[in-house]
Protein backbone atom coordinates (compact mmCIF):
# COMPACT_ATOMS: atom_id res chain seq x y z
CA UNK A 1 0.00 0.00 0.00
CA UNK A 2 1.21 3.58 -0.83
CA UNK A 3 0.33 6.05 1.77
CA UNK A 4 0.22 9.86 1.89
CA UNK A 5 0.87 11.51 5.11
CA UNK A 6 1.47 15.44 6.05
CA UNK A 7 5.38 16.68 5.96
CA UNK A 8 7.00 19.67 7.24
CA UNK A 9 6.52 21.64 3.95
CA UNK A 10 3.29 20.07 1.84
CA UNK A 11 0.48 17.29 2.72
CA UNK A 12 0.45 15.12 -0.74
CA UNK A 13 -2.29 12.09 -1.33
CA UNK A 14 -0.11 9.89 -3.58
CA UNK A 15 -1.66 9.36 -6.75
CA UNK A 16 -3.19 12.75 -7.01
CA UNK A 17 -0.27 14.23 -9.52
CA UNK A 18 -2.38 17.32 -10.99
CA UNK A 19 -0.40 20.17 -13.13
CA UNK A 20 -3.65 22.87 -12.07
CA UNK A 21 -1.43 26.27 -11.45
CA UNK A 22 -5.18 27.94 -10.63
CA UNK A 23 -4.65 29.60 -7.36
CA UNK A 24 -8.49 29.30 -6.57
CA UNK A 25 -9.94 31.60 -4.43
CA UNK A 26 -12.93 31.65 -1.38
CA UNK A 27 -13.05 35.18 0.32
CA UNK A 28 -11.85 38.82 0.78
CA UNK A 29 -9.77 40.15 3.84
CA UNK A 30 -9.06 43.96 5.03
CA UNK A 31 -7.84 45.87 7.52
CA UNK A 32 -9.56 47.73 10.89
CA UNK A 33 -12.01 50.44 9.58
CA UNK A 34 -9.18 52.47 12.29
CA UNK A 35 -6.40 50.91 9.91
CA UNK A 36 -4.16 53.88 7.64
CA UNK A 37 -3.29 50.59 5.74
CA UNK A 38 -3.55 51.79 2.24
CA UNK A 39 -5.08 48.99 -0.12
CA UNK A 40 -5.26 48.83 -3.37
CA UNK A 41 -7.42 46.50 -6.16
CA UNK A 42 -4.89 43.91 -8.23
CA UNK A 43 -5.19 43.66 -11.80
CA UNK A 44 -6.53 40.15 -12.36
CA UNK A 45 -3.83 37.45 -12.55
CA UNK A 46 -4.06 35.53 -15.91
CA UNK A 47 -2.70 32.20 -14.84
CA UNK A 48 -4.97 32.19 -11.57
CA UNK A 49 -8.27 34.74 -12.46
CA UNK A 50 -8.08 36.10 -9.21
CA UNK A 51 -7.62 39.89 -8.85
CA UNK A 52 -7.98 41.36 -4.68
CA UNK A 53 -8.31 44.65 -3.00
CA UNK A 54 -6.70 43.65 0.59
CA UNK A 55 -3.96 44.68 2.73
CA UNK A 56 -0.43 43.30 1.58
CA UNK A 57 -0.25 42.78 5.33
CA UNK A 58 -3.12 41.39 7.59
CA UNK A 59 -1.13 41.16 11.05
CA UNK A 60 -1.34 38.99 13.78
CA UNK A 61 -5.11 37.15 13.92
CA UNK A 62 -6.91 37.89 16.98
CA UNK A 63 -9.32 35.52 18.94
CA UNK A 64 -12.98 36.67 19.59
CA UNK A 65 -15.69 38.83 17.95
CA UNK A 66 -18.58 37.86 15.95
CA UNK A 67 -19.00 38.12 12.25
CA UNK A 68 -22.63 38.43 10.44
CA UNK A 69 -22.29 36.73 6.83
CA UNK A 70 -24.69 37.65 3.90
CA UNK A 71 -25.77 34.16 2.02
CA UNK A 72 -27.43 34.01 -1.43
CA UNK A 73 -29.92 31.36 -0.17
CA UNK A 74 -31.64 29.58 2.61
CA UNK A 75 -31.07 25.96 2.53
CA UNK A 76 -33.29 23.13 4.10
CA UNK A 77 -32.02 21.16 6.14
CA UNK A 78 -28.20 20.73 7.39
CA UNK A 79 -27.60 16.74 7.11
CA UNK A 80 -24.88 16.73 5.18
CA UNK A 81 -26.51 12.89 3.32
CA UNK A 82 -29.70 15.22 2.60
CA UNK A 83 -29.61 18.84 2.48
CA UNK A 84 -29.60 20.13 -1.02
CA UNK A 85 -26.70 22.03 -0.69
CA UNK A 86 -25.55 25.23 -3.01
CA UNK A 87 -22.95 27.43 -2.26
CA UNK A 88 -24.73 28.67 0.93
CA UNK A 89 -25.01 25.26 2.34
CA UNK A 90 -22.12 23.84 2.31
CA UNK A 91 -20.78 27.80 3.59
CA UNK A 92 -22.83 27.60 7.03
CA UNK A 93 -21.75 23.33 7.05
CA UNK A 94 -18.40 23.73 6.87
CA UNK A 95 -17.97 25.72 10.07
CA UNK A 96 -20.40 23.07 11.86
CA UNK A 97 -18.59 19.96 10.26
CA UNK A 98 -15.00 18.81 9.19
CA UNK A 99 -14.19 17.66 6.03
CA UNK A 100 -11.71 14.17 5.39
CA UNK A 101 -9.97 15.97 2.62
CA UNK A 102 -8.96 19.60 1.99
CA UNK A 103 -7.26 21.24 -0.75
CA UNK A 104 -3.47 22.54 -1.33
CA UNK A 105 -1.86 24.80 -2.72
CA UNK A 106 -2.17 23.57 -6.03
CA UNK A 107 -5.83 22.13 -6.23
CA UNK A 108 -5.00 18.66 -4.71
CA UNK A 109 -7.20 16.96 -2.21
CA UNK A 110 -4.92 16.10 0.73
CA UNK A 111 -5.59 15.00 4.28
CA UNK A 112 -7.66 16.96 6.49
CA UNK A 113 -9.62 15.01 9.23
CA UNK A 114 -8.16 12.14 7.87
CA UNK A 115 -4.77 12.21 8.73
CA UNK A 116 -3.67 10.56 5.98
CA UNK A 117 -5.18 8.40 3.24
CA UNK A 118 -3.50 4.99 1.51
CA UNK A 119 -3.78 3.37 -1.39
CA UNK A 120 -3.26 0.12 -3.63
CA UNK A 121 -0.97 -0.16 -6.30
CA UNK A 122 -4.41 -0.91 -8.67
CA UNK A 123 -5.95 1.73 -7.08
CA UNK A 124 -8.95 -0.47 -6.05
CA UNK A 125 -8.61 -0.41 -2.39
CA UNK A 126 -8.17 3.01 0.00
CA UNK A 127 -7.57 3.00 3.35
CA UNK A 128 -8.58 6.13 5.58
CA UNK A 129 -6.14 6.63 8.72
CA UNK A 130 -7.89 8.95 11.71
CA UNK A 131 -6.74 11.82 13.94
CA UNK A 132 -6.01 10.47 17.35
CA UNK A 133 -8.03 12.13 20.08
CA UNK A 134 -11.05 14.34 17.90
CA UNK A 135 -14.26 14.60 19.08
CA UNK A 136 -17.85 15.64 17.80
CA UNK A 137 -18.94 18.28 19.67
CA UNK A 138 -21.30 16.17 21.84
CA UNK A 139 -17.77 14.41 23.03
CA UNK A 140 -18.16 11.06 20.97
CA UNK A 141 -15.24 10.05 19.41
CA UNK A 142 -14.68 10.45 15.32
CA UNK A 143 -13.45 6.82 15.18
CA UNK A 144 -13.94 4.41 12.01
CA UNK A 145 -16.84 3.39 13.15
CA UNK A 146 -18.73 6.53 12.67
CA UNK A 147 -16.82 7.71 9.43
CA UNK A 148 -17.54 4.09 7.75
CA UNK A 149 -21.03 5.26 9.17
CA UNK A 150 -21.30 8.35 7.51
CA UNK A 151 -19.88 7.00 4.14
CA UNK A 152 -22.09 4.54 3.70
CA UNK A 153 -24.99 6.47 4.45
CA UNK A 154 -24.06 9.08 1.85
CA UNK A 155 -23.55 5.69 -0.95
CA UNK A 156 -27.09 5.25 -0.21
CA UNK A 157 -28.25 8.62 -0.16
CA UNK A 158 -30.78 10.90 -2.26
CA UNK A 159 -28.00 13.85 -3.12
CA UNK A 160 -24.62 12.28 -2.71
CA UNK A 161 -25.26 8.63 -4.02
CA UNK A 162 -23.89 9.36 -7.46
CA UNK A 163 -20.75 10.85 -6.53
CA UNK A 164 -20.10 7.28 -4.41
CA UNK A 165 -21.75 5.41 -6.93
CA UNK A 166 -18.27 3.62 -8.19
CA UNK A 167 -17.36 2.75 -4.40
CA UNK A 168 -18.02 -0.77 -3.39
CA UNK A 169 -17.55 -1.45 0.25
CA UNK A 170 -16.83 0.98 2.99
CA UNK A 171 -15.67 -0.68 6.50
CA UNK A 172 -14.15 0.19 9.60
CA UNK A 173 -11.20 -2.10 9.30
CA UNK A 174 -9.70 -0.61 12.98
CA UNK A 175 -10.53 2.25 15.82
CA UNK A 176 -8.95 4.83 13.28
CA UNK A 177 -9.38 3.23 10.08
CA UNK A 178 -11.60 3.06 7.13
CA UNK A 179 -11.15 0.62 4.19
CA UNK A 180 -13.09 1.50 0.63
CA UNK A 181 -13.25 -0.97 -2.37
CA UNK A 182 -13.94 0.66 -5.83
CA UNK A 183 -15.60 -0.63 -8.64
CA UNK A 184 -13.02 0.83 -11.20
CA UNK A 185 -9.76 2.51 -10.37
CA UNK A 186 -10.08 5.71 -8.88
CA UNK A 187 -6.55 7.73 -9.09
CA UNK A 188 -7.94 10.56 -6.66
CA UNK A 189 -10.58 9.40 -4.27
CA UNK A 190 -9.93 11.79 -1.77
CA UNK A 191 -11.28 14.63 -4.39
CA UNK A 192 -14.56 13.13 -3.43
CA UNK A 193 -14.26 13.70 0.51
CA UNK A 194 -13.07 17.45 0.46
CA UNK A 195 -17.04 18.24 0.01
CA UNK A 196 -20.96 17.34 0.96
CA UNK A 197 -19.77 13.36 0.92
CA UNK A 198 -16.62 13.90 3.23
CA UNK A 199 -18.14 15.81 6.45
CA UNK A 200 -18.23 13.26 9.40
CA UNK A 201 -21.36 13.75 11.33
CA UNK A 202 -21.60 12.27 14.97
CA UNK A 203 -23.85 9.19 15.30
CA UNK A 204 -26.03 10.89 17.58
CA UNK A 205 -27.28 12.96 14.71
CA UNK A 206 -27.55 10.53 12.20
CA UNK A 207 -29.63 8.23 14.84
CA UNK A 208 -31.97 11.65 14.98
CA UNK A 209 -34.50 12.29 12.23
CA UNK A 210 -34.80 16.03 12.77
CA UNK A 211 -30.82 16.09 13.05
CA UNK A 212 -30.62 18.22 10.04
CA UNK A 213 -32.17 21.08 12.16
CA UNK A 214 -29.65 20.81 15.40
CA UNK A 215 -26.30 19.39 13.38
CA UNK A 216 -23.62 17.79 15.38
CA UNK A 217 -20.49 17.46 13.59
CA UNK A 218 -16.75 17.98 15.00
CA UNK A 219 -15.75 21.53 13.02
CA UNK A 220 -14.39 24.65 14.15
CA UNK A 221 -18.10 26.07 15.18
CA UNK A 222 -21.41 24.24 17.25
CA UNK A 223 -24.49 25.00 16.39
CA UNK A 224 -26.50 27.02 18.16
CA UNK A 225 -29.69 28.37 16.59
CA UNK A 226 -31.47 28.32 13.27
CA UNK A 227 -34.12 30.15 12.69
CA UNK A 228 -35.50 29.46 9.28
CA UNK A 229 -35.01 32.41 6.28
CA UNK A 230 -33.58 34.45 9.46
CA UNK A 231 -29.94 33.09 10.19
CA UNK A 232 -28.14 30.23 11.58
CA UNK A 233 -25.79 31.25 14.61
CA UNK A 234 -22.95 28.99 15.16
CA UNK A 235 -20.26 29.60 18.32
CA UNK A 236 -16.73 28.50 18.65
CA UNK A 237 -15.99 25.35 19.47
CA UNK A 238 -13.82 25.39 22.41
CA UNK A 239 -12.40 21.97 22.08
CA UNK A 240 -11.71 22.21 18.57
CA UNK A 241 -8.28 19.59 17.55
CA UNK A 242 -6.85 22.28 15.38
CA UNK A 243 -4.74 24.09 18.41
CA UNK A 244 -5.71 28.56 18.11
CA UNK A 245 -8.54 27.72 15.63
CA UNK A 246 -10.93 29.36 15.91
CA UNK A 247 -10.29 32.94 16.44
CA UNK A 248 -14.21 34.25 16.07
CA UNK A 249 -16.57 33.34 18.88
CA UNK A 250 -19.81 33.59 16.78
CA UNK A 251 -20.99 33.41 13.19
CA UNK A 252 -24.39 34.41 11.90
CA UNK A 253 -25.53 33.24 8.67
CA UNK A 254 -28.17 35.71 7.20
CA UNK A 255 -29.58 33.76 3.75
CA UNK A 256 -30.18 37.44 1.91
CA UNK A 257 -31.71 36.22 -1.70
CA UNK A 258 -31.06 39.35 -3.25
CA UNK A 259 -27.70 40.18 -4.34
CA UNK A 260 -27.79 43.99 -4.41
CA UNK A 261 -30.23 43.72 -0.96
CA UNK A 262 -27.09 41.89 0.50
CA UNK A 263 -24.49 44.38 -0.97
CA UNK A 264 -27.35 47.17 0.78
CA UNK A 265 -26.74 45.48 3.88
CA UNK A 266 -23.33 45.49 4.03
CA UNK A 267 -22.66 49.14 2.83
CA UNK A 268 -24.97 49.87 5.86
CA UNK A 269 -23.11 47.58 8.16
CA UNK A 270 -26.31 44.74 9.31
CA UNK A 271 -23.71 42.25 7.40
CA UNK A 272 -19.34 42.59 7.82
CA UNK A 273 -19.12 39.98 4.57
CA UNK A 274 -21.08 38.37 1.91
CA UNK A 275 -20.64 36.08 -1.46
CA UNK A 276 -21.94 37.12 -4.96
CA UNK A 277 -22.17 36.16 -8.49
CA UNK A 278 -24.01 39.34 -10.33
CA UNK A 279 -21.98 41.21 -12.51
CA UNK A 280 -23.51 44.38 -11.66
CA UNK A 281 -23.43 44.01 -7.33
CA UNK A 282 -19.81 42.84 -8.16
CA UNK A 283 -18.99 46.23 -9.95
CA UNK A 284 -19.79 48.16 -7.49
CA UNK A 285 -17.70 46.17 -4.99
CA UNK A 286 -15.26 47.01 -6.96
CA UNK A 287 -15.52 51.06 -6.89
CA UNK A 288 -15.99 51.01 -3.02
CA UNK A 289 -12.86 52.28 -1.38
CA UNK A 290 -14.29 51.22 1.94
CA UNK A 291 -15.02 47.49 1.00
CA UNK A 292 -12.24 44.44 0.57
CA UNK A 293 -12.58 41.44 -1.69
CA UNK A 294 -11.14 38.94 -3.73
CA UNK A 295 -12.70 37.93 -7.05
CA UNK A 296 -12.24 34.71 -8.89
CA UNK A 297 -13.10 35.32 -13.26
CA UNK A 298 -12.17 31.03 -13.91
CA UNK A 299 -15.31 29.62 -11.68
CA UNK A 300 -18.64 28.28 -12.67
CA UNK A 301 -20.15 28.09 -15.47
CA UNK A 302 -23.44 29.69 -16.65
CA UNK A 303 -25.36 26.97 -18.54
CA UNK A 304 -28.90 25.63 -20.17
CA UNK A 305 -29.01 21.99 -19.38
CA UNK A 306 -30.91 20.27 -21.42
CA UNK A 307 -33.28 17.04 -19.93
CA UNK A 308 -32.45 14.37 -23.38
CA UNK A 309 -34.92 11.81 -21.58
CA UNK A 310 -37.84 14.08 -22.26
CA UNK A 311 -39.23 15.94 -25.69
CA UNK A 312 -38.43 18.44 -27.12
CA UNK A 313 -35.12 17.80 -26.05
CA UNK A 314 -34.74 13.88 -26.69
CA UNK A 315 -33.82 15.04 -30.15
CA UNK A 316 -30.58 16.72 -31.57
CA UNK A 317 -31.83 18.64 -33.94
CA UNK A 318 -33.80 20.34 -30.90
CA UNK A 319 -30.55 20.93 -28.88
CA UNK A 320 -28.74 21.65 -31.96
CA UNK A 321 -31.27 24.66 -32.67
CA UNK A 322 -30.81 25.92 -29.32
CA UNK A 323 -27.31 26.24 -29.40
CA UNK A 324 -27.39 27.67 -32.69
CA UNK A 325 -29.96 30.11 -31.64
CA UNK A 326 -28.39 31.44 -28.83
CA UNK A 327 -25.98 34.51 -28.99
CA UNK A 328 -23.42 34.10 -26.37
CA UNK A 329 -22.01 37.94 -27.08
CA UNK A 330 -24.96 39.32 -26.83
CA UNK A 331 -26.12 37.87 -23.17
CA UNK A 332 -22.36 38.82 -22.15
CA UNK A 333 -22.62 42.37 -23.31
CA UNK A 334 -26.30 42.57 -21.83
CA UNK A 335 -26.19 40.86 -18.98
CA UNK A 336 -22.49 40.83 -18.11
CA UNK A 337 -21.02 44.49 -16.72
CA UNK A 338 -17.53 43.38 -17.94
CA UNK A 339 -17.34 41.01 -16.03
CA UNK A 340 -18.81 37.94 -18.02
CA UNK A 341 -16.17 36.07 -19.87
CA UNK A 342 -17.27 33.32 -23.11
CA UNK A 343 -17.52 29.27 -21.90
CA UNK A 344 -17.04 26.67 -24.50
CA UNK A 345 -17.50 23.80 -22.17
CA UNK A 346 -17.26 22.95 -18.58
CA UNK A 347 -13.84 23.37 -18.32
CA UNK A 348 -12.21 26.98 -17.83
CA UNK A 349 -8.41 28.54 -19.32
CA UNK A 350 -5.89 26.73 -17.04
CA UNK A 351 -7.64 23.97 -15.73
CA UNK A 352 -7.39 20.09 -16.71
CA UNK A 353 -9.59 19.16 -20.29
CA UNK A 354 -9.55 22.94 -21.63
CA UNK A 355 -9.39 23.35 -25.56
CA UNK A 356 -10.38 26.44 -27.63
CA UNK A 357 -11.49 23.47 -30.28
CA UNK A 358 -14.29 22.14 -27.80
CA UNK A 359 -16.38 21.17 -31.04
CA UNK A 360 -19.08 23.77 -29.61
CA UNK A 361 -21.18 25.11 -32.19
CA UNK A 362 -21.41 28.85 -32.74
CA UNK A 363 -24.25 31.24 -32.59
CA UNK A 364 -26.16 31.08 -36.74
CA UNK A 365 -29.34 31.86 -35.92
CA UNK A 366 -30.22 30.96 -39.72
CA UNK A 367 -28.31 27.37 -39.53
CA UNK A 368 -31.14 27.63 -35.73
CA UNK A 369 -34.07 28.40 -37.66
CA UNK A 370 -33.05 25.99 -40.47
CA UNK A 371 -33.22 22.77 -37.93
CA UNK A 372 -36.35 24.10 -36.04
CA UNK A 373 -37.81 23.57 -39.38
CA UNK A 374 -36.56 20.26 -39.49
CA UNK A 375 -37.33 18.83 -35.94
CA UNK A 376 -41.30 20.32 -36.75
CA UNK A 377 -41.07 19.04 -40.14
CA UNK A 378 -39.51 15.13 -38.85
CA UNK A 379 -42.06 15.32 -35.31
CA UNK A 380 -44.61 16.96 -36.76
CA UNK A 381 -44.56 18.82 -33.61
CA UNK A 382 -43.74 22.56 -32.69
CA UNK A 383 -40.30 23.10 -31.06
CA UNK A 384 -41.87 24.64 -27.81
CA UNK A 385 -40.81 23.64 -23.80
CA UNK A 386 -40.04 25.34 -20.59
CA UNK A 387 -37.24 27.12 -18.90
CA UNK A 388 -37.05 26.59 -15.49
CA UNK A 389 -35.14 28.72 -13.64
CA UNK A 390 -34.45 30.47 -9.51
CA UNK A 391 -37.10 32.73 -8.71
CA UNK A 392 -34.94 35.49 -7.63
CA UNK A 393 -34.48 38.97 -9.67
CA UNK A 394 -31.40 39.12 -10.85
CA UNK A 395 -32.51 35.55 -13.15
CA UNK A 396 -35.41 37.51 -14.48
CA UNK A 397 -33.88 39.54 -17.12
CA UNK A 398 -31.33 36.70 -18.15
CA UNK A 399 -34.12 34.35 -18.70
CA UNK A 400 -36.38 36.99 -20.73
CA UNK A 401 -33.06 37.68 -23.29
CA UNK A 402 -32.82 33.81 -23.87
CA UNK A 403 -36.28 33.46 -24.33
CA UNK A 404 -36.38 36.12 -27.14
CA UNK A 405 -33.12 34.89 -28.88
CA UNK A 406 -35.38 31.55 -29.02
CA UNK A 407 -38.06 32.82 -30.27
CA UNK A 408 -36.29 34.35 -32.76
CA UNK A 409 -35.33 31.34 -34.42
CA UNK A 410 -39.00 29.68 -34.10
CA UNK A 411 -39.63 28.10 -30.85
CA UNK A 412 -42.26 28.78 -28.65
CA UNK A 413 -40.75 29.43 -24.75
CA UNK A 414 -42.33 29.44 -21.35
CA UNK A 415 -40.57 30.55 -18.26
CA UNK A 416 -40.96 28.97 -14.69
CA UNK A 417 -39.09 29.76 -11.52
CA UNK A 418 -38.34 28.10 -8.22
CA UNK A 419 -36.98 28.30 -5.29
CA UNK A 420 -32.69 27.65 -5.70
CA UNK A 421 -33.48 24.36 -3.46
CA UNK A 422 -36.62 23.00 -5.62
CA UNK A 423 -35.25 23.98 -8.87
CA UNK A 424 -32.08 21.93 -8.07
CA UNK A 425 -34.66 19.15 -7.09
CA UNK A 426 -36.74 19.18 -9.55
CA UNK A 427 -33.72 19.13 -12.12
CA UNK A 428 -31.86 16.06 -10.81
CA UNK A 429 -34.93 14.60 -10.92
CA UNK A 430 -35.40 14.93 -14.53
CA UNK A 431 -38.72 17.14 -14.15
CA UNK A 432 -37.89 19.93 -16.53
CA UNK A 433 -37.06 20.08 -20.42
CA UNK A 434 -34.28 22.86 -19.99
CA UNK A 435 -33.27 25.02 -16.81
CA UNK A 436 -31.12 27.84 -15.87
CA UNK A 437 -28.15 26.87 -14.10
CA UNK A 438 -24.51 27.43 -12.64
CA UNK A 439 -22.10 24.71 -11.94
CA UNK A 440 -18.97 23.24 -12.68
CA UNK A 441 -15.63 25.09 -12.10
CA UNK A 442 -13.85 22.69 -9.93
CA UNK A 443 -9.97 21.97 -9.69
CA UNK A 444 -10.00 18.99 -11.06
CA UNK A 445 -12.52 16.99 -13.63
CA UNK A 446 -12.99 14.20 -11.64
CA UNK A 447 -14.41 16.44 -8.93
CA UNK A 448 -17.18 16.66 -11.08
CA UNK A 449 -17.11 13.21 -12.66
CA UNK A 450 -20.94 12.35 -11.29
CA UNK A 451 -22.43 15.30 -13.30
CA UNK A 452 -21.31 13.71 -16.51
CA UNK A 453 -21.12 9.86 -15.83
CA UNK A 454 -23.92 7.85 -17.59
CA UNK A 455 -23.35 5.90 -14.38
CA UNK A 456 -25.66 8.57 -12.51
CA UNK A 457 -27.80 8.27 -14.86
CA UNK A 458 -31.68 7.00 -14.05
CA UNK A 459 -34.99 7.67 -15.32
CA UNK A 460 -36.94 11.04 -15.48
CA UNK A 461 -38.55 10.38 -11.63
CA UNK A 462 -35.30 9.42 -10.55
CA UNK A 463 -32.02 10.51 -9.22
CA UNK A 464 -29.86 11.62 -11.39
CA UNK A 465 -26.89 13.91 -10.98
CA UNK A 466 -25.85 13.60 -14.77
CA UNK A 467 -28.51 16.30 -14.81
CA UNK A 468 -29.12 16.20 -18.85
CA UNK A 469 -28.97 12.34 -18.40
CA UNK A 470 -26.89 12.40 -21.47
CA UNK A 471 -24.50 9.30 -22.20
CA UNK A 472 -22.37 7.75 -24.85
CA UNK A 473 -19.56 4.98 -24.79
CA UNK A 474 -17.06 7.64 -26.24
CA UNK A 475 -17.81 10.14 -23.07
CA UNK A 476 -17.84 7.31 -20.38
CA UNK A 477 -14.34 5.94 -21.64
CA UNK A 478 -12.71 9.39 -21.59
CA UNK A 479 -14.30 10.06 -18.19
CA UNK A 480 -12.65 6.81 -16.97
CA UNK A 481 -9.58 7.06 -18.33
CA UNK A 482 -9.10 10.28 -16.53
CA UNK A 483 -10.44 9.30 -13.06
CA UNK A 484 -7.90 5.87 -13.48
CA UNK A 485 -4.74 7.81 -14.36
CA UNK A 486 -2.21 10.06 -12.72
CA UNK A 487 -0.34 11.52 -15.45
CA UNK A 488 -1.49 14.93 -16.36
CA UNK A 489 -1.05 14.82 -19.59
CA UNK A 490 -2.90 11.97 -20.25
CA UNK A 491 -5.70 13.21 -17.88
CA UNK A 492 -5.61 16.15 -20.15
CA UNK A 493 -6.13 14.79 -23.29
CA UNK A 494 -9.02 12.03 -21.62
CA UNK A 495 -11.08 15.41 -20.56
CA UNK A 496 -10.81 17.38 -23.74
CA UNK A 497 -11.54 14.33 -25.46
CA UNK A 498 -14.66 14.22 -23.26
CA UNK A 499 -15.69 17.47 -23.88
CA UNK A 500 -15.33 17.21 -27.70
CA UNK A 501 -17.93 14.42 -27.53
CA UNK A 502 -20.30 16.16 -24.89
CA UNK A 503 -20.44 19.39 -27.32
CA UNK A 504 -21.06 17.00 -30.26
CA UNK A 505 -24.06 16.14 -28.91
CA UNK A 506 -25.05 19.65 -27.17
CA UNK A 507 -26.48 18.62 -23.71
CA UNK A 508 -25.66 21.87 -22.42
CA UNK A 509 -25.85 25.13 -23.77
CA UNK A 510 -22.57 27.02 -22.80
CA UNK A 511 -23.28 30.82 -21.82
CA UNK A 512 -20.75 32.44 -19.62
CA UNK A 513 -18.00 32.35 -17.48
CA UNK A 514 -19.01 34.21 -13.86
CA UNK A 515 -16.79 35.87 -11.47
CA UNK A 516 -17.18 34.89 -8.06
CA UNK A 517 -16.70 37.77 -5.43
CA UNK A 518 -16.47 37.75 -1.97
CA UNK A 519 -16.63 41.19 -0.05
CA UNK A 520 -16.32 43.06 2.87
CA UNK A 521 -16.09 45.72 5.26
CA UNK A 522 -12.43 46.40 6.76
CA UNK A 523 -12.73 44.59 9.76
CA UNK A 524 -12.75 40.96 8.51
CA UNK A 525 -9.23 39.10 8.05
CA UNK A 526 -8.18 35.80 7.29
CA UNK A 527 -9.48 34.88 4.14
CA UNK A 528 -5.71 34.32 2.28
CA UNK A 529 -6.39 31.24 4.26
CA UNK A 530 -8.80 30.05 1.53
CA UNK A 531 -7.04 31.07 -1.74
CA UNK A 532 -5.79 27.72 -2.29
CA UNK A 533 -10.19 27.02 -3.27
CA UNK A 534 -11.71 28.83 -5.87
CA UNK A 535 -14.92 31.17 -4.04
CA UNK A 536 -16.96 29.10 -7.47
CA UNK A 537 -16.17 25.90 -5.26
CA UNK A 538 -15.54 27.16 -1.56
CA UNK A 539 -16.69 23.77 -0.94
CA UNK A 540 -13.30 22.06 -1.09
CA UNK A 541 -11.29 24.23 1.44
CA UNK A 542 -12.28 24.19 4.66
CA UNK A 543 -11.24 27.62 5.73
CA UNK A 544 -14.13 29.03 8.05
CA UNK A 545 -12.07 28.81 11.44
CA UNK A 546 -9.32 31.40 10.23
CA UNK A 547 -11.46 34.38 9.38
CA UNK A 548 -10.83 37.10 12.42
CA UNK A 549 -11.89 40.50 13.14
CA UNK A 550 -9.35 43.20 13.91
Amino acid sequence: MLRATPSPSRVTTVGAVLLLAIALLAAACGSSGASTTETKADPVDAASGISTNIPADEGTPKDGGSLAWGLEAETDSLNPATGRWAISGHMVGSSIFDSLATLDADGNAVPYLAESFEHSDDFLTWTIHLREGVKFHDGTPVDGSAVARNLNIYQEALITGAAMKQVGTIVATGPLTVTISTLQPWGDLPNVFVAQAGYIAAPAMLDDPFGGDHPIGSGPFTFHEWVKDDHVTVVKNANYWQAGLPHLDQIRWVPIPDSDDRLAALENGSINAMDTVTPQTITSVRANPDLSYVEYSNGEELHIPLNTMAPPFDNLKARQALAYATDQAVYINTLGDGVYTPANGMFAPGQLGYTEDSGYPSYDLEKAKQLVQEYETETGKPLEFSLLAVSEVQYAQADQLLQQMWEQAGMKVTLDSKAQADQIISVILGQYQAADFRLFGQPDPDSDFYWWSSGTVAPVGGVSLNMTRFSSPQADAALAQGRANTDSDTRNEAYQNFEREWNANVPSIWLARTDWMIASDRSVHGYTAATNGSIASVIPKTWIANLWIG
